[in-house]
């Protein structure tokens, strides 16, 4: 016989938007880096806060344009939070190879529904993992989407 399980919000009959339980607003960490011109392995650029108890549904990258010209570039930028630099994004090899705007927009498993249970805002950060072949200076966007758990609701 088949079972139905119920969330706490579903049991409670809470709407969504009012500020308790699982979903509170959708809402965006946006930033754009200064121009950067050597993206060499280690650098670190650190992008803004996630603030306690958000909970990322989304995350992009976006160069707007060239960042590594090389014929056989080798450029891999991750997305992620101080302690795991590759929580979002790990390597990436879609972002500023290839001439003009490049963009991604995956997450990596452990990315999607991550919440800041540090008690306190987090870091965002992006990290060269392998330089640029041949370095290009240009900038890097990122748009992170979240929304923010009410410390009531579901909430440890």
């Amino acid at each position: 016989m088949a079972t139905t399980y119920s969330t706490t919000l579903y049991a409670s009959n809470t709407p969504a938007n009012t500020g308790h339980g699982d979903w509170t607003g959708s809402m965006h960490l946006h930033a754009v880096s200064g121009s950067i011109s050597t993206w060499a392995a280690g650098d670190t650029i650190n992008v803004g806060y996630l603030p306690r108890n958000a909970v990322v549904v989304a995350a992009i990258l976006k160069a707007a344009t060239q960042l590594d010209s090389n014929g056989a570039p080798t450029l891999t930028l991750s997305l992620g939070v101080t302690g795991t630099t590759g929580l979002f994004k790990s390597a990436v090899t879609t972002v500023g190879r290839a001439a003009g705007a490049s963009a991604d927009n995956t997450v990596a498993a452990a990315g999607y529904l991550y919440k800041n249970t540090s008690g306190a805002k987090q870091a965002v950060l992006v990290t060269v993992g392998t330089a640029a072949a041949t370095a290009v200076a240009g900038t890097l966007e990122v748009d992170i989407e979240f929304y923010v758990e009410d410390l009531g609701g579901s909430n440890p």
